[in-house]
């Protein structure tokens, strides 16, 4: 096995991945998109690629086995190496035979696709497929392929190591895996149903054999290198009266196989052969027997057999397994002569007939792919296959953070709670939202009944802000939604930038979020290209929703027709939930001011922790509560000045449900954003909770507070914000008075008028898209919980059973958190510390724990690796 290196190999695999590589940057190729359109339209269970490596016709093994994929419910795609332009046919329905498989990387690149390999070229485009399950099937010895040399062995070595699951087709090839011991020796079969009798039809070319009436001895498949045409020659010249017919393309000289009684009919359709077989008298092997023909499982023979035909081949190892009463096998011109004619004998028909179609029945596809779909259940890493999340007929959302990059903390914010009533308009109208967003590694998460899924794929991490990091993140979810969402929405808009190109994508300008500390422009054309974002951003969406003036006009200023197209929808408040208490405008004994948001920078944390001993100093009957989330150092200086003025400052985080109870017990709220800033929910929801309002005259601000009116405008420093508090604490009668005309105001910003105006801009996109407008429905949550890692067919066909259903899992393993790694889509490997966003729907728990759980649960049962899940207990 021993080979000189030469560049051959690596350079082709080099030259190859560069081109397909090529196709994942810049906008969705529209070859591409009609793949994802494909996938939108189909309901499978896992998707199935084979990549270019020999022609759909004829058909081989692996054809065959898609053939069965696609018939058990999975998408499958042939890549067929034609070198014809871009096409996409539906060959039987879920199977796609594709034409420039460059065009399926853009679609698949994001998912998890079970990659059938036989060829180690085919790596060149598997290898771009991070989340890729590899099945491994050789298929023939490697010394066979033209490229061979030490770099392809090399990368044999690695494709053997690294693929979930291994198969071959002869047992003389298990020395190329004998380093896997879960290999398996699948031989080759028949699909029966396509041999079977077929009508009364004599096809035009054969017409002359059969009428004749000289025995016929058939053969299809290639005609190759490894064809003994001088057999076939000399058995022609000794038999002149016996018709040699062949059928496959002649990939040696004719001229060689040129005798009177051999017909060279070409290759024919695979669905034809039954009908030309079925004229044979007898079938032939006449491969030359060497190191690489005895590493074949000829997928004839068991077609042959299919047909009822006695079979004559050369001594094939592989085949001697199979030498029964249909089969001889013979060396030489005089045996291969004496076998023939001895299976010619009417009295060996019958036997063939009979006894042929018995043995096909035991060897088929079906069977074959059965074996497969087991060995997929019993790799724990193949299981991520089943989980491909599908976006078709939900609302997508692009993000940058719904809950942190790790998918573990909520952040409860406005934008956050933005989204989180949408999802419940939406889900009012039977259209899930699914929340996409910068994330590290493939998590997740479903939170209050919204999945929120991490974008990464093949590792991108969000850990800086930059250009390149926004291209990657747009393009990947262009590439997990694209064609297939029923409605697109970016929040904020500017993350339509830049490949956003459907143009009835929906971007939300929660505010004017590029006015942070870092603006400060002294030439044009640096604002323009650190502006470009926001403004191209705003021309790729197709509808612009903006929650205040401000960005709106902003925008105006740079693209004067863009600002007219500009819908303005202010923020909102539920007036039925954010009530003030009943003794809202009466004096009290002790003044509760309160900072409702996200504690860091941006937010004017800064400037209250600034003023804060002072006011506390100053005034002995006013206690601060800090109530929202933030990052640890952020944390930290807040718990600070807590631990200075024990039981006068609070630092806590509610639930969004439980918001109210802190606007209530509070009579000022600050809100002091430096940048960044809309018309913000939290000042919304403390005016309608009677509280008197203290904020910044930046962003969206401006329209909900007339200053002097029902709350304080002021420049965004502590000095202001020092000298605001103080007015209000030492004029309890304009505080009364703030409070008041505040829940006035809210009652202008009325949620119900929020989502009168949000679901006329939603029905204008289901008149757009209705083809898209039939969604799914929510997917149920299955947590199953276990001590430890779960193995063994069981396990997985358990497991598989619940993702090609739909749903997603999470399966907590104590101690788990090695396991995160494993995650993808809709099947998350967790530890069980780590956070619960959501209740499931169903619970699952391992024997001997369901105790733990304050509620009915199913358990399993886990001996010896087997799996038995109880009944609701």
């Amino acid at each position: 096995m021993a080979a000189e290196t030469k560049p051959h190999f690596r350079s082709e695999y080099h030259y190859r991945q560069q081109y397909y590589a090529s196709f994942l940057h810049g906008p969705i190729d529209p070859h591409a998109a009609e793949v994802m359109k494909i996938m939108g339209s189909k309901t499978y269970k896992a998707i199935v690629v084979f990549p270019e490596a020999v022609p759909w016709e004829p058909l081989q093994r692996p054809q065959q086995l898609l053939k069965e994929f696609a018939g058990r419910g999975y998408l499958c795609f042939f890549c067929d190496p034609t070198g014809e332009p871009f096409q996409l046919r539906e060959a039987e329905p879920n199977l796609f035979v594709v034409n420039g498989e460059a065009y399926l990387i853009p679609a698949l690149r994001s998912q998890s696709v079970i990659v059938l390999c036989t060829w180690l070229m085919q790596m060149a485009w598997a290898d771009l497929l991070p989340h890729k399950v590899l099945w491994y099937d050789v298929l023939d010895a490697l010394e066979f392929f033209s490229l061979y040399d030490g770099n392809m062995l090399e990368k044999h070595r690695q494709t053997a190591a690294q693929a979930d699951i291994v198969t071959y087709s002869a047992k003389s090839l298990q020395r190329y895996v004998k380093e896997r011991s879960d290999a398996l020796y699948l031989p080759n079969a028949a699909r029966i149903e396509d041999f079977g009798m077929p009508q009364p039809f004599i096809p035009g070319d054969m017409a002359p054999f059969v009428a004749a009436g000289s025995p016929v001895i058939g053969y299809f498949g290639a005609v190759e290198e490894w064809f003994d045409d001088e057999l076939v020659l000399e058995l022609a010249r000794r038999r002149p009266e016996w018709q040699f017919v062949i059928i496959g393309k002649p990939g040696i000289s004719k001229d060689k196989l040129d005798a009177p009684n051999i017909h060279l009919l070409g290759m024919k359709p695979y669905h034809q052969l039954a009908h030309y077989g079925s004229w044979f008298q007898a079938a032939m092997i006449p491969f030359r027997v060497n190191e690489t023909t005895n590493s074949v499982s000829p997928v004839k023979f068991f077609e042959y057999a299919a047909l009822g035909l006695p079979v004559v081949s050369t001594p094939l190892l592989e085949l001697t397994a199979y030498q029964t009463d249909i089969l001889r096998l013979a060396e030489g011109a005089d045996e291969f002569e004496a076998a023939l004619a001895s299976v010619l004998a009417p009295e060996f028909a019958a036997v063939a007939g009979r006894e042929g179609v018995r043995f096909a029945a035991g060897h088929q596809w079906s069977e074959r792919t059965d074996q497969a779909e087991r060995l997929l259940e019993e790799c724990q890493s193949a299981w991520k296959a089943y989980a491909n999340y599908n976006p078709a007929g939900k609302a997508a959302v692009m993000t940058v953070t719904f809950l942190d990059y790790e998918g573990e903390k909520f952040y409860n914010g406005g934008a956050e709670r933005y989204l989180t009533d949408l999802h419940r308009l939406l889900e009012q109208q039977g259209v899930p939202l699914t929340v996409y967003q910068y994330g590290h590694d493939t998590w997740l998460r479903r939170v209050r009944g919204i999945d929120v899924v991490s974008l990464s794929r093949g590792g991108q991490h969000a850990k800086q802000y930059t250009i390149p990091a926004v291209k990657t993140y747009n393009r990947l979810f262009q590439e997990q939604t694209a064609e297939r969402s029923a409605l697109t929405v970016y929040s904020a808009f500017f993350n339509a930038w830049p490949y956003e190109t459907s143009g009835s994508g929906i971007g939300i300008i929660h505010g004017v979020s590029w006015d942070h500390p870092d603006c400060s422009y002294t030439d044009g054309s640096v604002f323009w290209e650190t502006n470009r974002r926001f403004i191209e951003g705003a021309r790729l969406c197709g509808t612009l929703v903006s929650v205040d003036t401000n960005s709106a006009n902003w925008l105006q200023t740079v693209d004067y027709a863009l600002g007219h197209t500009i819908k303005v929808i202010p923020n909102y408040v539920d007036t039925d939930e954010f009530t003030p208490r009943p003794d809202y405008d009466k004096p009290g004994s002790r003044i509760v001011i309160l900072y409702p948001r996200r504690l860091y920078h941006a937010r004017g944390l800064y400037l209250v922790l600034e003023v804060i001993d002072q006011i506390l100093l100053k005034y002995p009957n006013v206690d601060f509560h800090f109530v929202g989330q933030g990052l640890d150092d952020d944390l930290r200086h807040v718990d600070l000045k807590r631990k200075r003025w024990s039981g006068r400052i609070k630092r806590y985080s509610l639930k969004l449900d439980d918001m109210p109870q802190a606007y209530r017990q509070a009579d000022i709220s600050l809100i002091p954003t430096l940048y960044s800033e809309g018309t913000s929910l939290s000042c919304l929801e403390a005016m309608a909770s009677g509280n008197a309002v203290i904020a910044t005259r930046v962003g969206g601000l401006t329209d909900l507070v007339i200053d002097g009116y029902n709350g304080l405008l002021i420049e965004p420093n502590a000095h202001a914000l020092k000298q605001a508090i103080c007015s209000l604490l030492d004029d309890p009668e304009k505080l009364v008075s703030f409070k008041q005309k505040a829940t006035g105001v809210a009652e202008v910003f009325t949620k119900k008028r929020w989502i009168r105006q949000w679901t006329d801009i939603i029905a204008s996109h289901w008149r757009g898209r209705a083809d898209l407008s039939a969604a799914p429905g929510r997917s149920r949550l299955v947590e199953i919980w276990l001590t430890r890692l779960p193995s063994g067919r069981s396990a997985g066909q358990a497991i598989v059973s619940y993702l090609a259903g739909g749903d997603v899992v999470y399966v907590r393993v104590k101690d788990g958190k090695a396991y995160r790694s494993c995650s993808f889509g809709r099947l998350q490997w967790l530890d069980w510390d780590d956070p619960q966003h959501d209740e499931p729907d169903e619970l699952i728990v391992e024997q001997g724990i369901e105790r733990e759980f304050g509620r009915p649960v199913r358990t399993v049962a886990i001996g010896q690796g087997e799996w038995s899940i109880g009944a609701d207990g």
